[in-house]
């Protein structure tokens, strides 16, 4: 028993930060402790979206594009855009999986073999005929709406809202472009 616990727990090791670049940390877990019921796996704490203390379409922890009401969300979204690099060169592509399965048109698991074996995502939109600046133009389109909502509610200006879809590009343009060694900037919001 206390080897079959041990192997659970290494094997969860194993699963969970690749299942969390995913966003599937809650299928990871689930499928490890159902296989070792009674172990030490079983007490994995995730919320029902699948992450770590909450998330949703921002990724692990971060903001819902849905749910985006404040300008410091707004801050907090274009930092998720840059994406976790404790996560490697997936960098958690959970939040934008949907936009690389439009736009790369390749299978989630041919994504990770390609970024197991190197690739960013750049490299990877260029292997299939892709333009990068056609995906990161994707992604910010895709979370353009928080900023849109925030103008439409007179949150922010027009120009500062020409500034955000400006941090996004910048944001994305790092994620897709990331060599693995860069540190990710940090945004704190538009200059005074």
């Amino acid at each position: 028993m206390k080897l079959r616990t041990t192997l659970a727990t290494v094997l969860l090791a194993a699963v969970v930060p690749v299942a969390a670049a995913c966003g599937t940390t809650a299928e990871a877990a689930s499928t490890t402790t159902s296989s070792t019921s009674g172990s030490a796996a079983s007490d994995s704490s995730t919320t029902d979206t699948g992450f770590p203390g909450g998330g949703g379409q921002g990724g692990p922890g971060g903001v819902d594009v849905s749910s985006v009401t404040t300008e410091e969300q707004l801050v907090e979204l274009v930092q998720e855009a840059y994406g976790d690099a404790g996560l490697d060169l997936h960098r958690g592509h959970q939040p934008v999986q949907d936009v690389l399965d439009e736009v790369l048109a390749i299978s989630h698991d041919e994504l990770h073999v390609r970024m197991d074996a190197g690739q960013n995502l750049a490299t990877v939109a260029e292997d299939v005929g892709v333009d990068p600046q056609t995906l990161v133009d994707a992604l910010v389109e895709s979370w353009s709406p928080a900023i849109d909502d925030l103008l439409a509610a007179g949150t922010i200006t027009e120009d500062e809202a020409e500034q955000y879809r400006a941090a996004l590009e910048e944001a994305f343009t790092f994620r897709v472009d990331w060599d693995g060694e860069e540190a990710t900037p940090t945004f704190t919001g538009l200059a005074a």
